[in-house]
């Protein structure tokens, strides 16, 4: 069944955005090129290892918010008008975009207006292969600070002038009144995201909206090789530019990290080694200006700007309203499912368990008018965590089972004698969080990766083989 069919003929996502500032252009241009140059490089792409593309808003959501995506990237070709998100980047960016032909020019233009008002990471390319991460000698997350940083680099030889550099996360040093939901106080740096096209996305086990950021790169700038800290979906937003996108297969995921270092470039032309392993990948996507896509960051990716224009993109990591994609998310951070280096600090992932827990409660149980659809998928969902989920996730469905569940930060901010804030999106302290970037855990972060503070068991078969994706929520 479609969604158009059925959630949307009583939900209206085209009045949720009616009056939003971000859907009032029809086509808003960055002044950079639409077009690939010719003779172009790109990675070879297989028939086979082509993405789904469909045409419509109604068919992408229905894949976004009711299938699983392991092992698929669909996308929605003309998504950002389709989806509402012409004007999603804010003018401040929007114009130092449209000036600029490199990110340093970019950087430029943004810290000049107020070096302290954005926070973000900058990873910089002089090695052929390899990103590497610009750090303040202060360990400031300013973006500001971190642009000085380049520059001392740069004069000291550790970043070659012509290296490619690409910004991540990309969002507001403190917290703003969303243009959109008056009552949501976010980091994010767009103006609307996915998230508000349509109000199912509040229905959701989980959607990360708050810390969302914007990515800007150039030719050769991009994603190393990485699964994400977290085993869910990502939705990604390309205003401008081009990108080529790699996921390798879900089953073979362990395989490849053992083949492939953490943060690995495809950069082009591939030597004949990294040819070979970009014909293992299960997909390999092109992205444009103004596609939309979807797919599951718990299996390993990465991604490179081609082309002359500057690219800019935006990530939403959620978890849809499928009972396998929440059998897979509550297998993060356990060893095998989910490759040790890239795991998430435990407590985030405690905190992230407890949204969970709480957005299918709201949605349950104060959404009268809930499509008998969604309810029966969020009913299945909750029913898998319960099941088999590790200890913490069975310990808060019985504490929800009972009335006594307390939140770990409601705790934290009583003993401190402060208040909970609203909350309509997930706005934890997690932020390493997106998709298009090789995060790393807020664990201490050793040779082997983060350092679990606990170790987190799934059912005893769990521990004796990796399963496939249907033995994970069926067996």
């Amino acid at each position: 069944m479609a969604v158009g069919e059925n959630v949307l003929e009583t939900i209206s996502c085209q009045d949720f955005l009616k009056d939003a500032s971000c859907s009032n252009v029809s086509n808003v241009s960055f002044q950079q090129p639409d077009q690939l140059p010719p003779g172009e490089p790109l990675w070879p792409i297989r028939e086979d290892q082509e993405p789904e593309v469909v045409h419509t808003a109604e068919e992408f959501l229905e894949v976004m918010l009711f299938e699983t995506h392991v092992d698929r990237c669909v996308v929605l070709r003309n998504g950002i008008n389709l989806l509402r998100q012409q004007s999603a980047i804010p003018e401040r960016l929007h114009e130092a975009v449209a000036s600029s032909s490199s990110v340093r020019s970019f950087l430029d233009k943004i810290v000049n207006k107020g070096k302290d008002d954005y926070r973000g990471r900058i990873w910089h390319y002089s090695m052929k292969g390899s990103e590497k991460e610009i750090k303040a000698e202060n360990k400031s997350k300013l973006l500001g600070d971190k642009v000085a940083a380049m520059k001392r680099q740069e004069e000291e030889g550790l970043i070659t002038k012509s290296a490619a550099i690409y910004v991540s996360e990309l969002r507001y040093t403190t917290k703003q009144q969303h243009p959109i939901v008056k009552d949501e106080m976010v980091k994010t740096s767009t103006m609307c995201d996915v998230y508000d096209y349509t109000p199912l996305s509040r229905c959701m086990p989980l959607w990360e909206r708050s810390e969302g950021g914007v990515f800007i790169g150039e030719r050769g700038a991009g994603s190393g090789f990485h699964v994400d800290q977290c085993m869910w979906s990502n939705v990604g937003r390309n205003w401008c530019g081009h990108k080529l996108l790699a996921l390798w297969p879900w089953e073979e995921r362990f395989r490849v990290v053992e083949q492939v270092p953490k943060g690995k470039m495809f950069h082009l032309p591939l030597s004949q080694e990294d040819t070979a392993l970009i014909h293992q990948a299960k997909i390999c996507a092109l992205v444009g200006p103004g596609d939309v896509w979807v797919f599951s960051g718990a299996q390993p990716h990465a991604a490179v700007v081609v082309g002359d224009a500057l690219n800019i993109s935006g990530y939403e990591s959620f978890v849809p309203a499928h009972p396998e994609a929440v059998g897979i998310l509550v297998r993060s951070n356990i060893k095998d499912m989910h490759p040790k280096l890239f795991w998430m600090d435990d407590e985030d992932l405690d905190e992230l368990y407890e949204d969970v827990v709480d957005n299918i409660q709201r949605a349950l149980n104060k959404t009268p008018s809930l499509d008998q659809r969604l309810r029966s998928r969020l009913t299945d969902c909750a029913a898998v965590m319960r099941d088999r989920g590790d200890a913490y996730c069975k310990e808060l469905w019985r504490q929800e089972d009972v009335g006594q569940r307390r939140r770990r930060r409601e705790s934290d901010s009583s003993s401190s004698g402060s208040s909970s804030p609203k909350r309509l999106a997930s706005t934890s302290s997690r932020s390493k969080n997106f998709s298009d970037v090789s995060v790393m855990s807020t664990a201490e972060e050793g040779k082997d990766g983060p350092k679990a503070k606990k170790a987190r068991r799934g059912s005893d078969e769990l521990q004796q083989a990796t399963p496939s994706l249907s033995e994970m929520i069926y067996q």
